[in-house]
């Protein structure tokens, strides 16, 4: 009898059983009815695919190997795809190659056999996802999370433990040639050009919590140009690299602005996770994160965002005028103005380092920290030494923040359906600005949390006069409201209204 029950109470069922973390599949074998009321459950929330038979991971639940989920989507089970809407695919190579665990020892070499092994698995395992994908309904939207885990834990030929590759200490300063490079999947030799193009991928997602997903970013961006309607996209760059290796820094950072050239058209969401590219100590130079002179990754950043719904960066020093290109003198360049953003809604700058791509400090010491800098002697002892090196940073460089603000104002009143912006300095003290239009009221709130002041040029780009309304705001806040801000953004052709 308990076959024929309602669909209703089926789904009551499954639904209490699902809370209860158990298994749905021994239902779906009891009948007919019972397999239609329970699969999409099972298929319709997360489901981890591991790229070889024979390998699990500990949390994953509703986990099938690739040529188990390959067979349960074909033949009779066609009508299981659009059921699926988010897969975690896990990509799994030979060796785990933690970051900063070893060193090398004599006769250690990059280009060995672990690290080209675990390239073959990856190659195979996303050629093997793409040949599955690529046969699937165009119609249907699947959001896909990749990431790498290794079957063992290993280490490469001509290296030894080492749990503290990824520090700089009395005991071991020699991190810049001893430390073995993070290991980061790669295609091989044109070993891109075998994946197919694939239309069912809605959504790509390259952030594994911990450990890091370990894909090349330039191998990330190759897989998003294959997704031929791919609309979102989030790029996981949080991975810690010791300053010292900064040729794997300004080769990731020219991989991903490379990669922005060739992302599909469809795309509308855009966010990159970066982590901070940080010297040792504060005292320090910054880091030039540039491969040459042009910062061609700001400037693709501006490219891909006219087509964008949506575009949000965490962590990532960029030029400060990227957006809205200025001239010396901070006026705006003659081809910004047939610049425009017809879709985009949401512009989230976070975590911005208060430095330039180039390594220049936006943000300066006191006069006496700066005479306490440039005393320094010894550089590896203020490395070394964890109460060393900690200065503060407080004098901003205003020309610095008279530019990025400029910049933006410029680039908003080009955005007709901005909804949010939003600046935020990774830094002390504080420096947070918030632009928010109220829709067909055509206002527009102003807002700046800092003890920088910005001068006319600032309000000229904007269009508002910038006096703090509101009392309870601390001393250092600036808000104002843009009366007439529908009056000041570009018009349906581009055109914008003086």
């Amino acid at each position: 009898m308990g076959t024929h029950l309602p669909q209703e109470i089926l789904y009551l069922i499954a639904t209490h059983l699902q809370d209860a973390e158990a298994s749905l599949v021994p239902c779906t074998r009891v009948c007919r009815e019972w397999q239609v009321g329970f699969e999409p459950f099972i298929y319709s929330k997360l489901i981890h695919v591991f790229s070889a038979d024979g390998v699990s991971k500990e949390g994953c639940r509703r986990a099938m190997s690739l040529s188990h989920f390959q067979e349960v989507t074909s033949g009779k089970g066609l009508a299981r795809r659009p059921l699926i809407r988010h897969l975690s695919y896990h990509i799994v190579v030979p060796v785990d190659l933690p970051d900063w665990q070893t060193r090398k020892q004599k006769g250690y070499n990059l280009e060995n056999n672990v690290r080209h092994n675990n390239d073959i698995a990856f190659q195979s395992a996303i050629v093997d996802l793409f040949n599955t994908l690529t046969h699937w309904d165009p119609n249907l939207r699947l959001s896909i999370e990749l990431a790498l885990l290794g079957r063992e834990a290993g280490k490469e030929p001509h290296t030894s433990d080492w749990d503290i590759a990824g520090e700089y200490r009395y005991d071991y300063k020699k991190g810049r040639t001893k430390s073995v490079p993070v290991y980061r999947a790669h295609f091989l030799d044109n070993g891109a050009s075998l994946l197919p193009d694939v239309a069912c991928i809605d959504r790509l997602c390259f952030n594994d919590d911990f450990p890091s997903h370990q894909i090349w970013a330039g191998s990330a961006m190759q897989i998003a140009q294959r997704c031929i309607t791919l609309t979102e996209m989030i790029l996981g760059l949080d991975e810690y690299i010791r300053p010292d290796h900064i040729e794997y820094i300004q080769a990731r950072r020219q991989a991903v602005a490379d990669g922005l050239l060739t992302m599909p058209h469809s795309l509308r969401v855009f966010r990159l996770l970066n982590e901070m590219e940080s010297p040792w100590k504060q005292m320090m130079a910054g880091l030039n994160v540039l491969l040459s002179d042009n910062d061609f990754l700001s400037q693709n950043i501006l490219y891909l965002s006219l087509s964008l719904r949506e575009l949000k960066i965490n962590q990532l020093s960029l030029t400060p005028d990227f957006l809205f290109p200025l001239d010396t003198e901070s006026h705006p360049l003659p081809t910004t103005q047939s610049l425009y953003w017809p879709s985009l809604e949401v512009v989230e700058l976070i975590g911005v380092p208060p430095r330039l791509p180039s390594g220049q400090w936006v943000a300066h010491p006191t006069p006496e920290d700066q005479i306490e800098i440039d005393e320094v002697e010894d550089w590896e002892m203020i490395i070394c030494d964890y109460e060393e090196g900690n200065v503060s940073r407080p004098i901003f460089d205003r020309e610095h923040f008279h530019r990025t603000l400029i910049s933006l104002g410029h680039a908003a009143r080009h955005m007709p359906f901005l909804r949010y912006m939003q600046y935020r300095l990774a830094h002390t003290p504080n420096f947070r600005f918030e632009f928010k239009p109220h829709g067909s009221s055509g206002k527009a709130e102003w807002l700046l949390y800092s003890l920088y002041r910005p001068d006319q040029r600032v309000a000229d780009a904007w269009k508002c006069p910038l006096v703090q309304l509101d009392a309870k705001l601390p001393a250092m806040s600036i808000r104002t409201i843009i009366a007439d801000w529908g009056q000041h953004i570009a018009g349906s052709q581009g055109n914008v209204k003086n």
